[in-house]
Formats: structure tokens, sequence, C-alpha cells
């Protein structure tokens, strides 16, 4: 019954996706295109935002999503008022990054410059044309000094370690090269995945972040696709107990899909996750990247 109620609120809240109409951007061919076709839109749809606002999402349109979000913020930075979960989060983040392996090294010996400005430059695709993610390689770095990789799914741990490590790349900019041929399908991969019809809704990512972008779904209004991928790992409000959770970007996407009453969502690590991860990444280049902030 819950299942069904959600299913009319979602029916009754956005237009009919299921038909056969082409959302913007889905018929280019080339991964410029795409993007090209995705800012034409935005520039006529939501002309106000422009540049690196698009890092502010949502907040763009609500005036007092905007004032909730900066009492958290606030609140953040408060070192006599800071959400106790928050500082934690980061604790436990920073410590696993300074933490020897077994064999002496750190974290750092893993990435150029000790890690500091490399996380725009993820996801990308290794030798073998498999897309690593930033959180894949935290997880090959702790492999490769013997230790035991972190669940991609655990927010407590892989999820505490994101933040903490892209964090050193915070202001540099999104940067994901999309080139040879390999690196073309796997954006198209990513992109079937955001633009593909799925669940009893027979919802597209693509439906709410470029077709009804800036519109009010539940009382939230729905954030557009460039700007979203450079700022996660985000903190967000537990509805149930009102505490701070760390949720990473492929922890968005399985809650989303699960949202949306997709029967089996894409899992964190998961080859799918980590395609669309690539795409929407690339859709977000030249944006500004600024890890662990708050988000609604």
């Amino acid at each position: 019954m819950k299942n069904f109620i959600l299913v009319l609120l979602l029916a009754f809240s956005l237009p009919a996706f299921a038909e056969a109409v082409k959302t913007v951007g889905e018929a280019e061919t080339t991964p410029e295109a795409t993007l090209k076709a995705i800012q034409k839109h935005y520039g006529e749809v939501i002309p106000a935002v422009k540049g690196d606002a698009f890092i502010d999402g949502a907040l763009n349109f609500s005036k007092g999503a905007k004032e909730y979000y900066q009492t958290w913020a606030d609140r953040m930075n408060d070192s006599f008022d800071q959400p106790a979960e928050y500082a934690a989060a980061l604790a436990v983040g920073k410590k696993m990054w300074e933490t020897p392996f077994a064999n002496g090294k750190t974290f750092a010996s893993c990435f150029p410059n000790g890690g500091k400005g490399v996380a725009g430059s993820y996801p990308k695709l290794d030798i073998y044309n498999i897309v690593i993610t930033f959180e894949r390689a935290l997880n090959e770095c702790i492999e490769s000094n013997g230790g035991k990789q972190l669940a991609y799914n655990d927010m407590k741990t892989m999820g505490a370690l994101s933040i903490h490590a892209r964090k050193l790349s915070d202001g540099t900019r999104m940067n994901i090269v999309v080139n040879t041929g390999a690196e073309k399908r796997t954006f198209q991969r990513g992109k079937d995945i955001f633009y593909g019809r799925v669940g009893k809704a027979e919802q597209a990512c693509a439906h709410c972040h470029i077709q009804q972008v800036s519109k009010s779904v539940r009382s939230e209004q729905l954030s557009p696709v460039i700007g979203q991928a450079p700022h996660w790992p985000v903190f967000r409000p537990n509805r149930a107990t009102g505490d701070l959770d760390v949720v990473t970007l492929q922890q968005r996407y399985f809650g989303c899909q699960r949202n949306t009453l997709v029967e089996n969502p894409i899992k964190p690590g998961s080859v799918e996750s980590n395609e669309l991860e690539y795409f929407h990444s690339y859709i977000s280049n030249g944006m500004p990247l600024s890890s662990g902030i708050f988000r609604k």
C-alpha cells in the first residue's frame, strides 16, 4: 500500500515521463554536444543561474532553502555549536588518511602531490578501461598497501575518508577527460543510465534534473545536473533522528532509485554506479569542488 501511494504521488507531481519524447541532451551523439544541449536548455529555463552558481543546486530556487542551508553551514563552522556527528566524521576521515599502513606508507603516497588537488580528475579509466572513481582509488590504495578494502556503502568509514581526502581538492575544478573510444563508450553507458526510464514510476534522472529542473516535487525543488557531482560527499539530516549523516554520491544514486521505486537500485561501487558517475562528473566539468557541505 505504501508503494502504491508513492507511485500516485509521483504520478500527480510530475508529468507523464513514460512517453517516447526525448529529454534534452538524450539524442546527442557526443559528450560535447550533450553538455552543450543541457547548457543551452538551462540558459533558457533558469537563466539567472550562471557559472559557479550551479554548485548551489536547488538553493538557487528557494530563499527558505538557502536560509536553512546557511543555518547548518554556520553551525558546522561554529566551534561551540558544531554538530557532534559532523566533527566526528571529519576526525575519523582525517585519522584514517594520516594513519600509516602496516608497511609505514599512508594514503598520501598513492596520489600525486600527496592527494592535494587530484579528486577533480576522477572518475577516470585505467589501463584496462575500467572506471576508477576516487573512492575506488582509495580502496586500491588500501589493498596495494596490504589492507582490506572498505565497503562502498559504509558511510562511517568510506564516507568519512572520502570527505577528508576530497577536501584536499576543495576549490579546484572538475576535469573529466573523455577523448578515447573507450572513454566515449563509457560515457555513453553512463548517459544511458542517466536517461534510462526505470522503476514502477518509470523515472529517469534526466526527467527531474534536466526536464523539470527548478520545479517542486513533494516540497523539494529539483536541482540541475550541472554542479551536482563536485560537492559530494555531503552531510544530510536524518529524517528519523535529526542527526547529520554522511552520504556519498553513489549512496545518493542508490537512495534516489529506491525512492522512485526501482526494484534493484544500482549499488555503490558497482559498474553501473561507476559509469553513471563518469557521465555525471563530465557534465560538471569546470565546476569547483567543495566536499563535506550540507545538503537537505
